[in-house]
């Protein structure tokens, strides 16, 4: 008599040890996952100072960056309030990774480079030449870009770099998709967004020119002459730069200004901005400087440098 309730007991015990373990499985399972989430993380964190293998530096970024291109939408927009002038305008932030830009003009309007074509002929130039120039090259690319000479320009066009295919080419090279050469040079068609392109190609990385190249054309924009340093300098420390000018139709002044700039707390970017329809060619210089000024206060005040 006294057996039967042992054996009841056992077979009470057995129901709660099937229960055990699928419990334990459970946990070992959690435990596994939560070691492999720790370890992810503190991979993560070994690599702080790469941008691209830091989600939250890439979050952060991504955050900085949509602030940033919010606030300069705002600035350009209260520059333009009051202006009936045709604009293109974008820059590139080397930290944030992203090009913000805006266009006030009608669909289908083609933005004239003039002598910021320059640029893009010193480019071609190089490359055919393996950066290579003799004394005839070097003295023609000098006075092109610091003087902004015309006769300059078209000898090198026609003669060194196979006029209009030849350039096409190059920004073709660059992605430069909404950039047309004409064979007036200076009525070559572009964007602001495509011109950042070829400047980015200039003071960032590059897969087609070479360090030694990309420093040839620095070192020509950052010596242009003294009256021809307006535009996309306004508001910044440092500045390299080539500027341009034309009185075209109904288009009137066409007045642009590409480069790179620095500030005082060390932010740089890109920038190029494209303008015609001004009454004058210093209504267009006005213009371009206004929107450089506010657009170098965006950028001083995000402080975004390649610390954050």
């Amino acid at each position: 008599m006294s057996q039967r309730p042992t054996r009841q007991r056992r077979s009470e015990v057995r129901p709660a040890r099937s229960r055990l373990i699928p419990r334990l499985v459970s946990f070992l399972f959690i435990f596994v996952a939560v070691v492999m989430i720790i370890a992810m993380v503190n991979g993560n964190g070994s690599n702080d100072n790469k941008q691209s293998t830091n989600p939250l530096t890439t979050m952060k970024r991504q955050f900085f960056g949509d602030q940033i291109g919010d606030r300069l939408q705002q600035a350009w927009q209260k520059q333009l309030s009051g202006t009936d002038q045709n604009v293109s305008i974008a820059i590139y932030s080397p930290v944030t990774g992203q090009t913000y830009r805006l266009t006030r003009a009608s669909h289908g309007h083609k933005f004239h480079t003039a002598s910021t074509v320059k640029v893009g002929v010193m480019a071609a130039l190089l490359l055919d030449n393996n950066g290579q120039l003799n004394d005839t090259e070097n003295s023609l690319a000098q006075t092109m870009i610091e003087n902004s000479n015309n006769d300059a320009t078209s000898t090198l066009f026609d003669d060194y770099i196979g006029g209009q295919s030849g350039l096409q080419d190059v920004y073709n090279r660059v992605g430069m998709d909404h950039t047309k050469v004409n064979q007036a040079w200076g009525l070559t068609t572009t964007t602001a967004s495509d011109q950042v392109k070829l400047l980015n190609n200039i003071f960032y990385k590059s897969n087609l020119l070479t360090p030694d190249e990309r420093q040839q054309i620095y070192s020509l924009m950052d010596n242009v002459e003294e009256d021809q340093s307006w535009g996309t300098s306004a508001g910044a420390a440092s500045y390299q730069l080539k500027n341009g000018w034309l009185f075209y139709g109904s288009d009137q002044w066409i007045v642009n200004s590409i480069g790179h700039v620095t500030l005082k707390n060390g932010v740089d970017y890109t920038i190029a901005i494209y303008t015609d329809g001004s009454s004058s060619m210093n209504e267009g210089e006005t213009l371009i400087e206004n929107l450089a000024k506010a657009t170098a206060k965006v950028m001083k005040n995000a402080n975004l440098t390649n610390n954050n």
